[in-house]
């Protein structure tokens, strides 16, 4: 019996040792995992150009840590160099445009302050003028009765005013873009339209977006399974469709949207337009006497919405499709109205009156608004909101293909409707990529993030979607989450400046 238990003893210490091996060997290998899973992240926000602790990459191997100080520093640098070209561009606009008053003061025009003031309103004027006689020689040609003019004291009811301006320019946009389509077959010199290529991977998206493409295009596959119910292949209008995006088949009202992507502006398209041209041009003069000051916050909210959406409609049609961010920035500038004998650019109305902020999804817009102040009054400033409201962003659309759709706001409704514009343009413009991952535009993520943190900004967005695909959104996160495939919860699309406004019916409640 003792000998048996000396035995056992023996057994015991024999296997003690290769038990601690094993035990120490399973320790080795789960550092080694924290260490790969950490790198993992670091790597991952690198590629996402997100920004990196100096104590996340302390353990990283040296080697690692080289290449992302490398990379790091090559960002660094190539951002000053891009606010430099910027800052000596916007030196040029500015002295162009000191040469150009120089030139009009040389020739006797009005005097300089009234010079500045119609700088940016001359090219507008003209339009409507040229556009006035040409649709009046049209009227006596076909015969056609004119349509009656709005009451002449349409002036004092602000609200209702900028409702029938944003309404007419409406207007002039579809019937333009409707007999556009009917004359398509022969060319047009004053066309308005995209020149970017359709393609996937086309020029509309700057290179710098390229790599946050392929990530979402080519991420690990994890097991969906496609609902019918729920998501579609093709067939259906997409507002916001991309390549390897799959959409859904309830989009909401962005399904009544109607498209203008492309139009021509000639004498043969005018007669399409001649009432509301006619119609527009006495709005304006009767905005001129508008007093906005003592509208209360949700008046002015639904005055200044309609008419910075009709001014940079507008604008578009006086001096075409500008063909970079800083090009439409200029534009913002010098496409203004008179409203209660100021003037107010399109730059005013959003980063003042509505004290929108500098748009973090398009960074050379956001740089040029902290080079320049923008010059107002005190008593341009007495017509501004008494504060920020977010839901705006909404609203606002400046003619990209990433805005969003146009509509009409009322002052009695405003708040349920920018409510209503928030949710309509996130179901219309998210979906999901073939590979399970929740595809963002970059102007609703940089939005979400003001929320949320990244993590939860699929779950945000799904309180906005319908049931059904809300479910499959949480069910996709949840899959990616639980097979380690990607730390990313969603892809996010590219901001895309191709020429094209939506237009969304008048009452959708």
């Amino acid at each position: 019996m003792e000998f048996v238990k000396s035995m056992e003893g023996v057994r015991e210490t024999s296997s003690n040792p290769s038990i601690f091996q094993l035990e120490q060997d399973v320790q080795n290998l789960k550092i080694s995992l924290q260490e790969q899973m950490r790198l993992h992240v670091v790597l991952e926000k690198a590629v996402e150009n997100a920004a990196i602790k100096l104590s996340d990459i302390s353990y990283l191997p040296s080697d690692a840590q080289e290449l992302l100080s490398n990379i790091a520093t090559l960002e660094t640098t190539t951002a000053k160099l891009e606010e430099d070209m910027i800052s000596l561009h916007f030196q040029l606009i500015q002295e162009r445009n000191e040469r150009k008053l120089a030139e009009y003061q040389l020739k006797k025009l009005p005097t300089s302050s009234q010079v500045i003031c119609l700088i940016g309103q001359v090219r507008l004027d003209n339009l409507l003028i040229e556009e006035e006689q040409d649709s009046q020689e049209i009227i006596k040609q076909s015969g056609k009765p004119e349509r009656p003019m709005q009451p002449a004291d349409i002036w004092n009811h602000p609200n209702r005013l900028s409702e029938e301006i944003v309404c007419c320019m409406k207007n002039i946009f579809i019937s333009l873009a409707d007999c556009s389509n009917l004359c398509s077959k022969f060319s047009s010199p004053e066309s308005l339209c995209s020149t970017s290529p359709q393609g996937p991977f086309s020029s509309f998206w700057p290179l710098s977006e390229l790599p946050a493409i392929s990530s979402w295009r080519q991420s690990p596959q994890i097991e969906m399974k496609c609902n019918s119910e729920v998501l579609t292949t093709g067939g259906i209008f997409d507002p916001y469709k991309v390549s390897g995006k799959l959409s859904w088949i309830d989009i909401g009202n962005y399904s009544l949207a109607k498209e203008v992507s492309w139009m021509s502006v000639e004498k043969k398209q005018l007669e399409y337009a001649s009432g509301s041209l006619k119609r527009f041009r006495s709005l304006l003069e009767q905005l001129a006497e508008v007093n906005p000051v003592h509208l209360n916050n949700k008046e002015k909210l639904a005055f200044w919405i309609n008419l910075y959406n009709a001014l940079i409609m507008h604008a578009y049609l006086a001096y075409g499709v500008p063909k970079s961010d800083m090009k439409l920035f200029t534009l913002l500038q010098k496409a203004a109205y008179t409203v209660g004998g100021h003037s107010f650019s399109a730059a005013c109305i959003e980063y003042v009156i509505l004290k929108m902020k500098p748009p973090s999804h398009r960074p050379q817009t956001a740089l040029l608004l902290a080079l320049q102040k923008l010059k107002v009054s005190e008593e341009q400033k007495r017509f501004s909101l008494h504060s920020f409201e977010p839901l705006v962003a909404f609203a606002l659309s400046c003619g990209t293909y990433s805005s969003p759709a146009v509509k009409v706001y009322t002052a009695e409704n405003i708040t349920e409707e920018l409510q209503e514009a928030q949710r309509d343009f996130i179901r219309a413009s998210v979906g999901m990529s073939g590979r399970g991952k929740l595809l963002v535009p970059k102007m609703l993520h940089s939005f979400a993030r003001g929320s949320v943190d990244d993590s939860n900004i699929p779950i945000w967005i799904s309180r906005f979607l319908p049931q059904q695909q809300a479910a499959f959104v949480e069910q996709c996160v949840s899959q990616r989450r639980q097979s380690l495939l990607s730390f990313r919860p969603c892809g996010v699309i590219p901001y895309d400046s191709r020429f094209r406004f939506l237009f969304l019916p008048g009452v959708l409640h």
